[in-house]
């Protein structure tokens, strides 16, 4: 799969995540992408307030960052600050002054909301953005409906698998339109899982519990999938054989209790061990060197150097040789990250490790596809599609592959995707859709979804009234949401 291009067309991309905002401007190939978060840092001397890309490039210690978070389980939770991590997102992308009223005035925007968001917080977009920004046009949407114009060529049918910040979807697109009543959802993503990390650490090792955005980037730079839950060829006790791309869970399991962490000096040949460096924010330059501020890999296998992380390579990420540490001196905090790295996604296909009484993701796509139209199922199998931050993980594609293959008819080919960088698809789709000839079909699919502020104040606009939705009804109609009027049934 490609990814699609074309000529110019005036708009911008709003992509709003439980983690990341991605913006861009139609024209530009630049993507900006910034934490969805206002961080405050600890009090002394150096304390700070920074808001969305300034966490990354102006903090000075990360240690105990304490985070605001616009959007809580799938809820813009605080407007306040979603408009203040907008502002900053808006200013980037489009150069204008930090007055952001109107900023948005003659411009068509295309923005994310959440999965199956409350019809009150879609006003509440709506009233955001004509009402403040004075944005000329808008296409309010989900990140599942912009994938496929990030693929060329765009099949007839597939099915988005999102495993983001707070949750994991699997949503079946159909002919351009998403099958809402097909769509299913499992209540585990990137934010349990970095959780669940930080309590691994603190039981075992140190207390990490307030260092969330450290043990992020962490769980980026050192955690994997295994190949499979179980491996049917292989007896207990034998050592695993094989590249250990091809290992299973069990195998890691059985691997690792033969090698302790507390006995790594005595086990030099453990290559999956990786020991990490804390930062240390007493010394300038951790916080000033983009390779040790959040930390790094002082031996074992090095952090994936692109995403997603080519099948070659990944035998390599997951045992191979230690790459030449940033700088190394006596005194510095260590965490050794051994079973750590590959029991933290089993959870996505195992949730009931963690008490969650759920399909695991694997099961989660296959129910997905059973309740679609039965032409369409064979193409949704073969047309898995895999975004969101949390996608990135290395061995997830595969895995998922393999354990759909099981699942699916004997005669039905599976294939699973990634177009690009699975952070960034939706936003590469809604770029391609603002870069459309006018006469293309995609450009003309797209000035069907789109809602003027003219037309959104005609039909009432925000209307405060308890239970009347205003000009956002018009929303309802075009927008192609869970909620649309007429939309797409499995009748």
């Amino acid at each position: 799969m490609r990814t699609p291009r074309g000529d110019a067309r005036q708009g911008l991309v709003l992509e709003t995540g439980a983690a990341h905002v991605r913006i861009a401007v139609s024209g530009a190939h630049e993507l900006h992408i910034l934490p969805n978060a206002i961080a405050r840092t600890r009090a002394g001397a150096r304390r700070q307030v920074l808001v969305g890309d300034l966490i990354e490039s102006e903090c000075l210690d990360y240690g105990g960052l304490q985070l605001r978070l616009p959007v809580d389980r799938g809820l813009v939770v605080d407007w306040q600050a979603q408009k203040a991590v907008w502002d900053r997102a808006i200013v980037r992308a489009l150069g204008c002054n930090t007055d952001t009223f109107g900023a948005l005035r003659g411009i068509t925007v295309i923005v994310t909301e959440p999965y199956f968001l409350l019809p009150e917080q879609q006003r509440a977009f709506d009233m955001l953005l004509f009402d403040w920004y004075e944005a000329e046009a808008i296409w309010r949407t989900t990140p599942a409906q912009l994938v496929p114009y990030a693929i060329e060529p765009q099949p007839d049918a597939l099915i988005v698998v999102d495993v983001g910040h707070s949750y994991t979807h699997a949503v079946p697109v159909v002919n351009g339109a998403a099958l809402w009543n097909a769509a299913q959802r499992l209540d585990l993503g990137g934010r349990v899982l970095t959780h669940l990390l930080k309590v691994m650490f603190s039981y075992r090792q140190w207390n990490m519990m307030d260092e969330t955005y450290l043990i992020d980037k962490m769980k980026a730079a050192s955690c994997f999938v295994a190949a499979r839950s179980e491996h049917l060829a292989y007896k207990r006790g034998d050592e695993p054989s094989g590249p250990p791309s091809s290992w299973s869970f069990e195998q890691f399991v059985e691997h690792f209790q033969y090698v302790r962490l507390s006995d790594v000096s005595r086990h030099p040949d453990n290559a999956m061990v990786q020991q990490y460096v804390l930062p240390d924010y007493a010394t300038p330059d951790d916080a000033a060197d983009p390779r040790t501020k959040y930390g790094y890999v002082l031996s074992g296998p090095p952090p994936p150097t692109q995403s997603p992380l080519p099948d070659d390579e990944l035998d390599a990420f997951i045992a191979g040789p230690s790459c030449p540490p940033p700088r190394s001196q006596t005194g510095d905090q260590m965490l050794r990250l051994g079973q750590e790295r590959y029991q933290l996604f089993e959870y996505l296909f195992s949730p009931d490790r963690i008490g969650l009484d759920q399909a695991p993701l694997h099961e989660l796509v296959a129910q997905s596809i059973q309740r679609a139209p039965p032409d369409a199922q064979a193409l949704l199998w073969s047309h898995v599609v895999l975004v969101g931050g949390s996608a990135r993980v290395p061995g997830l594609r595969q895995r998922l592959e393999r354990e759909l293959r099981m699942l699916a008819p004997d005669d039905v080919p599976v294939h699973v995707y990634m177009p690009g960088d699975p952070l960034e698809a939706p936003a590469r789709g809604a770029l391609a859709l603002l870069h459309a000839p006018p006469t293309s079909a995609m450009a003309q699919s797209l000035e069907a979804r789109l809602v003027t502020r003219e037309a959104w104040r005609k039909r009432g606009a925000g209307a405060l009234t308890p239970g009347e939705r205003g000009g956002t009804a018009l929303g309802d109609e075009r927008f192609g949401g869970w909620n649309a009027v007429d939309g797409p049934s499995l009748e």
